[in-house]
């Protein structure tokens, strides 16, 4: 909205100035530059609906995190995201490349970088007592997003350079995600979304007993998105939307 009120001001500015520098050099009907004035700008909202309408403007919505269950005697752990991915224009384009970034604690200086790993698929998550198996995961990999259409997709992401950093371990704290998208609208990633969550000791010992983890973020007060992320019931049954 911004760029657009920008370039409506700089079209019509531009429009005024020429009409003064021509009245100064001709006579004109006095009615000319205002003339002048609105032609431009229709021109200008023209150009923006046109614009708008072949525009592939695609929108992440993101905040809450699935911790699955692990039976791993070293207790490392992976996220998964539920994201909704919105196409607000009218073009088809592609989503090719996600990634996370993990600070716990505000220490910048130890965040770390995550990388999709899978996509779930959560009737088939939930029926495998959310437990990740090989039935109900596959590779996460480039796809298309049409125009003013929306996909929701379940994310499995893990540490981007697996075995050249030392394992992610659950313990209690903060922990800050942010979410980049590299579309085919963009030429480098592009943050969409950040949020955090507080770990608890007892949701760590949870964890390490072999169970699901879900951390909801309550900004996302709209109960339709998650109906809408999964399709079938993926939070516990004793849980409320806010």
């Amino acid at each position: 909205m911004r760029k657009t009120t920008a370039y409506i001001v700089a079209v019509l500015a531009t429009s005024l100035l020429f009409a003064v520098v021509l009245a100064q050099t001709i006579a004109l009907p006095a009615w000319l530059p205002l003339g002048l004035a609105i032609a431009a700008l229709g021109i200008a909202a023209t150009a923006f609906v046109k614009g708008h309408l072949f525009e592939f403007a695609p929108e992440v919505l993101a905040g809450d995190v699935i911790l699955p269950r692990s039976t791993r005697v070293a207790g490392d752990v992976k996220f998964l995201l539920p994201l909704q991915f919105t196409n607000a224009g009218g073009a088809d384009g592609i989503i090719e490349w996600v990634a996370v970034r993990l600070t716990i604690d505000g220490d910048t200086a130890r965040s770390v970088l995550l990388s999709p790993v899978a996509e779930v698929d959560m009737q088939r998550f939930i029926q495998a007592k959310r437990r990740l198996e090989a039935a109900n995961s596959e590779p996460f990999t480039a796809f298309a997003l049409e125009g003013r259409r929306s996909i929701a997709k379940f994310v499995l992401f893990d540490l981007a350079e697996k075995g050249r950093t030392a394992p992610l371990h659950l313990a209690p704290g903060r922990y800050g995600f942010e979410l980049f998208v590299k579309s085919s609208a963009t030429r480098q990633p592009k943050p969409e979304r950040s949020f955090e969550h507080a770990l608890d000791a007892k949701q760590v010992e949870e964890f390490r007993n072999d169970s699901t983890v879900y951390l909801i973020n309550y900004q996302i007060s709209l109960p339709g998105i998650r109906r809408e992320l999964a399709g079938v019931e993926w939070l516990p049954r004793a849980a409320k939307y806010s």
